[in-house]
Protein backbone atom coordinates (compact mmCIF):
# COMPACT_ATOMS: atom_id res chain seq x y z
CA UNK A 1 0.00 0.00 0.00
CA UNK A 2 1.24 3.52 -0.66
CA UNK A 3 2.32 5.43 2.16
CA UNK A 4 0.15 8.08 1.49
CA UNK A 5 -3.00 5.66 1.52
CA UNK A 6 -2.31 4.45 4.41
CA UNK A 7 -1.94 8.22 6.06
CA UNK A 8 -5.07 9.06 4.72
CA UNK A 9 -6.52 5.82 5.96
CA UNK A 10 -5.67 5.85 10.08
CA UNK A 11 -6.12 9.89 9.78
CA UNK A 12 -9.63 9.40 8.64
CA UNK A 13 -10.27 6.31 10.43
CA UNK A 14 -9.01 8.13 13.59
CA UNK A 15 -11.37 11.05 13.50
CA UNK A 16 -14.31 9.28 12.42
CA UNK A 17 -13.73 7.44 15.54
CA UNK A 18 -13.22 11.19 17.42
CA UNK A 19 -17.07 11.86 15.52
CA UNK A 20 -18.66 9.24 16.45
CA UNK A 21 -17.62 8.83 20.33
CA UNK A 22 -18.36 12.82 20.76
CA UNK A 23 -21.66 12.36 18.64
CA UNK A 24 -22.35 9.30 21.71
CA UNK A 25 -21.66 11.22 24.16
CA UNK A 26 -23.66 14.39 22.79
CA UNK A 27 -26.46 12.03 22.47
CA UNK A 28 -26.36 11.04 26.11
CA UNK A 29 -25.80 14.63 27.35
CA UNK A 30 -29.17 15.74 25.87
CA UNK A 31 -31.21 12.63 27.98
CA UNK A 32 -32.04 14.27 31.23
CA UNK A 33 -34.42 12.04 32.25
CA UNK A 34 -31.56 9.27 33.88
CA UNK A 35 -27.69 9.45 34.64
CA UNK A 36 -27.33 5.65 32.91
CA UNK A 37 -27.22 6.78 29.45
CA UNK A 38 -24.90 8.91 29.98
CA UNK A 39 -23.04 7.04 31.76
CA UNK A 40 -23.15 4.08 29.05
CA UNK A 41 -22.27 6.92 26.49
CA UNK A 42 -19.13 8.04 28.15
CA UNK A 43 -17.93 4.64 28.55
CA UNK A 44 -18.48 4.24 24.93
CA UNK A 45 -16.84 7.48 23.59
CA UNK A 46 -14.14 7.05 25.85
CA UNK A 47 -12.97 3.75 24.34
CA UNK A 48 -13.22 5.19 20.68
CA UNK A 49 -11.09 7.96 21.79
CA UNK A 50 -9.09 5.39 23.44
CA UNK A 51 -8.73 3.18 19.69
CA UNK A 52 -8.42 6.45 17.57
CA UNK A 53 -5.49 7.74 19.90
CA UNK A 54 -3.76 3.95 19.78
CA UNK A 55 -4.09 4.07 15.98
CA UNK A 56 -2.32 7.46 15.18
CA UNK A 57 0.64 6.96 18.02
CA UNK A 58 1.25 3.60 17.00
CA UNK A 59 1.34 5.08 13.37
CA UNK A 60 3.33 8.36 14.86
CA UNK A 61 6.16 5.16 16.22
CA UNK A 62 6.65 3.86 12.91
CA UNK A 63 6.37 7.31 10.88
CA UNK A 64 6.59 10.50 12.56
CA UNK A 65 4.76 13.16 10.93
CA UNK A 66 3.15 16.25 12.87
CA UNK A 67 -0.17 15.65 11.74
CA UNK A 68 -0.42 12.56 14.02
CA UNK A 69 0.67 14.56 16.85
CA UNK A 70 -2.00 17.35 16.36
CA UNK A 71 -4.61 14.20 16.45
CA UNK A 72 -2.87 12.88 19.46
CA UNK A 73 -3.38 15.79 21.66
CA UNK A 74 -6.86 16.53 20.27
CA UNK A 75 -7.95 13.31 21.78
CA UNK A 76 -6.36 14.42 25.14
CA UNK A 77 -8.42 17.74 24.63
CA UNK A 78 -11.63 15.95 23.73
CA UNK A 79 -11.32 13.44 26.80
CA UNK A 80 -10.78 16.11 29.19
CA UNK A 81 -13.79 17.60 27.72
CA UNK A 82 -16.34 15.09 28.08
CA UNK A 83 -14.51 14.48 31.34
CA UNK A 84 -15.39 17.49 33.14
CA UNK A 85 -18.83 17.94 31.31
CA UNK A 86 -19.91 14.09 32.19
CA UNK A 87 -18.28 15.09 36.11
CA UNK A 88 -20.09 18.21 35.87
CA UNK A 89 -23.30 16.65 35.18
CA UNK A 90 -23.50 14.15 37.26
CA UNK A 91 -22.31 16.34 40.51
Amino acid sequence: MDQNNKTRRVIIISLAGLLIGTLLFIFGLSIKDSIWPLIANYIIGMVLYICSFLAVYNNNKTDKQAIYKYIMALVVVMVILITFATLSRIF
